[in-house]
């Protein structure tokens, strides 16, 4: 069961070949190659000639692959329209399913792994939006140790994120990036990463689940999500925004 992970989304280009039953020419060995870079904000310029490499690494053709997973977002526009775009084009011309991962779950699994969270740990993932706004979500860690997620995806300032009731771990770039709007969550926070990012080997793991679930997508009906609608803010936004902060 061999899939493609990719994810654009930021400025870490990641993609990643997974069979967790073994690659070509090594069936008792599971194949993981993997490449994640960060490269700034023209990444996702690189994926596709990654792809290329790692499936002549293992000496496979994308015809050969079970399913493409890709993260659909929110992050980076552009790059998530090259993410998405490349999965859709291989899915077309092999006949593959897609498997949507949203690219906050992907962080929550990296954060997950990076804290050594157990089932039934809370995790909240917190990730710049620009703007002056994060995207953030709330998850509880399964069995299985994948994230669940136990709400909608919000967009806010970073300082009006909801804290959870019970005592939860935070991860993400809004950290930092925001570190004294959400000094007063990190400091209620058992736990904090920010320095996990969405990465293909998580899109690959949330993807086999997926797909072990029946849950994929056709290549037309793959979609990225934005949940802001605007991608910049007009001259007058910015002007009025800065005549507020003066």
């Amino acid at each position: 069961m061999t899939i493609l992970a990719i994810d654009t989304s930021t400025q870490w280009c990641s993609v990643a070949l997974v069979d967790p039953k073994g690659g070509s020419g090594n069936p008792q060995s599971p194949l993981s190659l993997v490449r994640h870079e960060n490269l700034g904000p023209e990444s996702g310029q690189y994926a596709l000639d990654w792809v290329e490499q790692l499936l002549t690494e293992a000496n496979i053709n994308f015809r050969d692959l079970e399913a493409v997973a890709v993260g659909i977002g929110p992050g980076a526009f552009t790059g998530i329209r090259i993410g998405v775009g490349i999965a859709q084009g291989m899915a077309f011309a092999a006949d593959l399913p897609c498997l949507p991962i949203v690219c906050l779950d992907a962080v929550a699994l990296e954060g997950i792994q990076s804290l050594k969270l157990v089932a039934g740990e809370t995790i909240l993932v917190a990730v710049d939006a620009r703007m002056n706004e994060v995207y953030w979500a709330t998850y509880i860690v399964l069995n299985n140790g994948l994230p669940d997620r136990t709400g909608d995806i919000y967009l806010s300032l970073p300082q009006e994120i909801d804290c959870p009731n019970d005592s939860f771990y935070l991860v993400g770039n809004a950290i930092s990036n925001y570190a004294s709007e959400m000094s007063a969550l990190s400091n209620q926070a058992l736990a904090v990463d920010p320095n996990v990012v969405p990465h293909a080997k998580s899109i690959a793991s949330l993807g086999l689940d997926m797909l072990a679930r029946g849950m994929h997508v056709t290549a037309e009906n793959l979609q990225p999500i934005y949940v802001r609608d605007k991608v910049a803010q007009t001259i007058a936004e910015r002007s009025d925004a800065a005549s507020k902060n003066i």
